[in-house]
């Protein structure tokens, strides 16, 4: 199992099953990590050691509170995310009781598979960007990508949660003071994960160096998994224009993205965007099919959005497009533009 590492534009990931250390060289080549000694930070710790890879994971996770939160039941539902630590906190105890969920399956669940192959990953209609999680299809095997961008020293946490898989597999990374700015995690999911697509909770959490605090500069750029959404982060050139439209005034915002591979469902989401100390708040608006899906090799027609919401009021503020687009059986993607536009009265 390998890992890509880099400092530009389309950079890393590594192996899931086998937790790898990020090169020293921003730019280093592909490395096969396998036994080898791995810098991690445990769940109970803020501070770094050294442990095997067979420590790291699979794990369970911590007991971090008692206090109720982040969905209840058997469904896969992604909570509403609250900010800074507490965030983290609920993401946890919504990761265990997914797991939990996921020793007793039931129809509901069974069905949840049918919904995300006919209507991609879910996400909550309000998030914080610094500690988030979805649904989406995984399977053994299958590749995962990861991509963000951060101003500041932060460690960066990756959590799956997968139905009928008894441990939650865990990945956590730090970025120091001179591995700020763009970033790709990429790497192969272990076998466990097994032959065929089931649901699984996706938990992303980024904090600063303490591990005590969300990290506010964390922007995640894409998240995917499948043959068909990685190689490289298959939707890419993703464009949001202009910086500044006038509702009112019927202007519209225009915007494209060009696709390396083919995704029959395509799905366009406008969210508003809202700057917090411990990390920014994402809130639905909106959103649009592309019809027909998009081709690979080729990149869409622009589209328009008008800055209003699904009730036609006007969405006064920034706001991010976020492309989901999925294959029935190959996988799945969802990219954030990094441009923003301003929608005024």
């Amino acid at each position: 199992m390998t890992i890509n590492t880099g400092h530009h534009r389309w950079t890393r990931f590594l192996a899931c099953l086998l937790a790898a250390a990020l090169a020293v060289s921003p730019l280093a080549t592909a490395q096969d990590w396998t036994g080898q000694r791995l810098p991690t930070i445990p769940d109970d710790s803020s501070s770094q050691d050294d442990v095997s890879p067979d420590d790291i994971i699979p794990q369970d996770e911590p007991d971090t509170t008692r206090d109720s939160g982040g969905g209840g039941g058997s469904d896969w539902t992604v909570p509403a995310i609250v900010a800074g630590t507490a965030a983290t906190v609920l993401l946890v105890r919504w990761l265990r009781e997914r797991r939990q969920a996921a020793k007793r399956p039931t129809a509901d669940e069974r069905d949840k598979q049918v919904n995300l192959q006919q209507q991609g990953p879910e996400f909550a209609p309000i998030y914080n960007t610094s500690a988030f999680a979805a649904i989406g299809l995984v399977q053994g095997n299958w590749p995962f990508v990861l991509d963000f961008a951060h101003d500041e020293p932060v460690i960066v946490t990756l959590r799956i949660s997968a139905r009928g898989v008894p441990d939650i597999y865990t990945l956590r990374f730090p970025f120091g003071a001179y591995e700020t700015g763009h970033h790709r995690l990429q790497f192969q999911l272990p076998p466990a994960f097994g032959d065929s697509e089931r649901p699984a909770a996706i938990a992303v959490t980024a904090t600063d160096s303490s591990g005590k605090q969300t990290a506010p500069s964390f922007r995640v750029l894409a998240l995917g998994c499948g043959p068909r959404a990685v190689g490289s982060v298959a939707i890419e050139e993703v464009t949001f224009l202009p910086r500044l439209i006038r509702a009112q005034a019927r202007e519209q915002a225009s915007y494209r993205f060009f696709s390396r591979s083919d995704f029959p469902s395509v799905m366009a989401d406008f969210m508003r965007v809202e700057p917090a100390e411990d990390g920014e708040r994402h809130f639905f608006v909106d959103e649009e099919p592309i019809d027909g899906g998009v081709s690979a090799g080729r990149s869409i027609e622009p589209q328009q959005w008008d800055g209003r919401d699904a009730g036609q009021r006007i969405s006064a503020g920034t706001h991010r497009l976020k492309i989901r687009a999925w294959a029935p059986t190959r996988g799945w993607l969802t990219v954030w533009s990094d441009s923003r536009v301003d929608v005024s009265p």
